[in-house]
């Protein structure tokens, strides 16, 4: 890629980050393309739909948080480290209004994002076990539980946000504390498998 083109393209994957994390992922391209102060025709020549861009910009952000699970399973103190990786990851999901409406669109579907998450559950499983061993975790807790907690905490904010800001923080805390084996008490369903969050067309 010659360096114009690959400048051009971080001022539109830079661009589209910050419009779709305000306004979510009915964001037009044209506002794209004014932010990174580049032509419409450029992003289209590089991104030939809305949702190529969508599932790129999805696609790092999964690939950021599978490198911080990694970097938290490897951490000395992993009760700390498990806590501040969720936190870290609320606090992006609740920066980026696009990530969950992505969650619920066909972007998931794309074998780059799925690629991507494969990777984010194999690190939170690793964190999880080490967690576990710590007794800092229940034992009945999977990988597939902590991204459906995580969303489910954010989707939660965001309908507080505007009213309450920072509530999610209370729902979050209050999660974190039912992952903790202490009076745990037995769940009511089975675990979730890769099969039941395995994207259907």
């Amino acid at each position: 890629m010659r360096a114009d083109a690959a400048r051009n393209l971080a001022r539109i994957l830079d661009a589209a980050r910050d419009v779709f994390a305000e306004r979510g992922s009915e964001a037009s391209v044209a506002e794209i393309a004014a932010r990174a102060g580049v032509g419409t025709a450029t992003i289209y020549r590089r991104f030939p739909t809305k949702e190529d861009l969508l599932a790129a910009l999805f696609e790092q952000a999964v690939a950021r948080l599978a490198v911080d699970a990694a970097e938290a399973a490897e951490a000395k103190d992993v009760g700390r480290a498990l806590r501040g990786f969720m936190q870290r990851a609320a606090a992006a999901h609740m920066a980026d209004r696009s990530y969950c409406e992505c969650a619920e669109t066909n972007v998931k579907l794309r074998p780059e994002v799925q690629a991507r998450f494969d990777e984010l559950i194999g690190n939170v499983d690793r964190l999880l076990t080490r967690a576990k061993e710590a007794g800092e975790v229940r034992a009945d807790v999977n990988a597939f539980d902590v991204p459906i907690l995580l969303m489910g905490v954010a989707q939660a904010g965001a309908l507080l946000e505007e009213r309450v800001p920072g509530a999610w923080k209370r729902y979050l805390d209050i999660v974190l504390d039912g992952l903790r084996p202490q009076a745990a008490r037995p769940l009511s369903r089975r675990p979730l498998t890769a099969r039941d969050l395995r994207p259907r067309a």
